[in-house]
């Protein structure tokens, strides 16, 4: 079998022209090169160099080799560079499944900010309810899901993690100037609110009425965001996730801290049984970076 030690001997006497400096190219002895060359012929079953006058000279069979040969290295040397790509995280495709509020809030910033020094990595990023994320990760279609009310899956991993929340109101409100709103501030204010079947949104009016004040619904939305819009038009107050008030603070928007805490959990869902690579734990390092400031 030809080995790959005899064919950086071949080539570098070819690329150099002589024992010599193919030794030198090599950091090996002449002797060494010498027999490298003898057993190759002695594999191939020809001759590549003709020995005339002290030197080798290279036959018609040897330049018909030295062109799949250097091909074999250009190519080698692809893969050693793809592999130190791909060590460094610099290739690779990621495929991510998130909440449509991360799509719109804190995501695009941390995608943008982790491809660029990537050029050969590629992200598909889709945007659906938390159960067809769930659903998604269970079958292996994603690499990585950003999901809320997780409720289990015999095929799925997750990590919890806890965002604070905040009041939030429109510049110029009787609250804005407050460090602080609770229930009793809110008594009677119009409230946008989250959907009535998400546990968020039960356990915000359970403070409410621990307060032994009546939430007074006006809006109820589904997404952050659009809470966060409605507020800053004046059409009322909400409790939000500070995540995506931080998209709209200073735009006509205040975010308050509100007590006593509502937290906002969501979960990063991942593939059971299936190895993470490395570009994927960076991409998830980068993401809880981001998210830091705002946990609970």
């Amino acid at each position: 079998m030809i080995r790959i030690r005899q064919l950086e001997a071949f080539r570098a006497i070819m690329i150099t022209g002589g024992v010599t400096a193919a030794a030198g190219m090599l950091n090996i002895s002449q002797p060494a090169v010498s027999r490298l060359i003898s057993n190759l012929e002695e594999t191939l079953g020809f001759a590549v160099f003709q020995r005339r006058k002290g030197r080798l000279h290279p036959t018609q069979e040897a330049e018909f080799l030295f062109s799949e040969v250097d091909r074999v290295f250009a190519n080698l040397d692809h893969i050693a560079q793809m592999s130190d790509d791909i060590l460094h995280q610099k290739m690779g495709h990621l495929r991510i499944a998130c909440l449509p509020g991360f799509a719109t809030s804190l995501l695009p910033a941390v995608v943008a900010d982790f491809l660029a020094d990537r050029d050969g990595v590629t992200i598909s990023l889709q945007t659906r309810s938390s159960g067809r994320v769930r659903d998604w990760i269970a079958a292996q279609q994603y690499d990585v899901g950003i999901a809320d009310e997780f409720d289990g899956h015999s095929a799925v991993e997750h990590e919890p993690i806890i965002i604070r929340s905040v009041c939030v109101l429109a510049e110029g409100h009787r609250l804005a100037g407050h460090d602080v709103v609770v229930p009793e501030d809110l008594d009677g204010e119009p409230m946008i609110t989250n959907d009535r079947d998400h546990s968020f949104n039960h356990e915000v009016e359970r403070k409410f009425e621990e307060a032994g004040v009546k939430l007074q619904r006006r809006v109820e939305v589904r997404q952050f965001a659009t809470a966060c819009l409605l507020a800053k038009r004046g059409v009322g107050a909400s409790i939000v996730s500070a995540i995506d008030a931080a998209e709209y603070v200073g735009q006509g928007l205040v975010a308050i801290p509100f007590k006593p805490q509502v937290p906002f959990r969501i979960d990063l869902l991942y593939p059971a049984y299936h190895p993470r690579p490395l570009l994927l734990r960076e991409f998830v390092d980068r993401f809880k970076q981001a998210i830091e400031p705002f946990r609970n």
